[in-house]
């Protein structure tokens, strides 16, 4: 259980207030390190059982986006109806933003499941955000993990299966593989079915979904 301190209030407006800025002049005095910590405390908020596995994935995604996962976008289209079709259990969470700079965002299925965005829409958005997509380096991605790692180790979160997760992680880069995977923990208590789009076509699906 996450303890609620100033610090961490603290925190939370700094990730809710740089995920609506627009202009780079709103970010001043607001710390990476800051916001890295206001990303950590929004997921254990809002999903408790979080691992450091789940962590990396949602740094990940952040710098990421989607675009390690279109190889075919035929074959995403495919995938995307069929885990539709087979999923019965959904997050309660609609959407959310993943990495501190707010770029990408989760849009949670049942948003089609409930008619509030088609399924051509999500996909179409999916797909769009993965071709804008310009990852870091895996050098780059290295440093912004060992600062985001160090930031964990400081907050002393009690996380389960730190160490092993932490060496897991750190075999992974080793190999030069960045791509993260839920814990087992949050696939079973969270159902995470989402798909990943850019602020851009994030804030397009949610006019649409708004409107139904």
């Amino acid at each position: 259980m996450v303890k609620i301190t100033t610090n961490f209030l603290l925190c939370l407006i700094a990730a809710t207030f740089y995920s609506n800025a627009s202009n780079p002049k709103d970010f001043i005095g607001v710390t990476k390190k800051q916001l890295i910590k206001a990303t950590i405390y929004e997921e254990l908020k809002i999903h408790p059982k979080a691992t450091l596995l789940d962590l990396y994935k949602n740094f990940f995604q952040g710098k990421f986006g989607p675009g390690h996962m279109i190889a075919d976008s035929n074959a995403a289209s495919d995938y995307f109806k069929k885990e539709l079709q087979e999923a019965t259990e959904f997050d309660s969470v609609l959407w959310q933003p993943v990495g501190e700079e707010k770029n990408y965002y989760r849009v949670n299925l049942s948003l089609v499941r409930d008619g509030k965005i088609t399924a051509q829409q999500l996909i179409d958005a999916f797909i769009g955000s993965a071709k804008t997509v310009k990852p870091p380096s895996l050098e780059s991605w290295q440093k912004d993990w060992d600062l985001i790692l160090e930031i964990i180790k400081k907050m002393k979160l009690k996380l389960p299966n730190f160490e092993k997760d932490k060496l897991q992680i750190a075999q992974k880069l080793k190999k030069g593989i960045v791509i993260g995977d839920h814990s087992s923990i949050y696939t079973s208590t969270y159902h995470p079915h989402y798909r990943i789009v850019s602020k851009y076509y994030f804030e397009k699906l949610s006019k649409i979904a708004s409107n139904h």
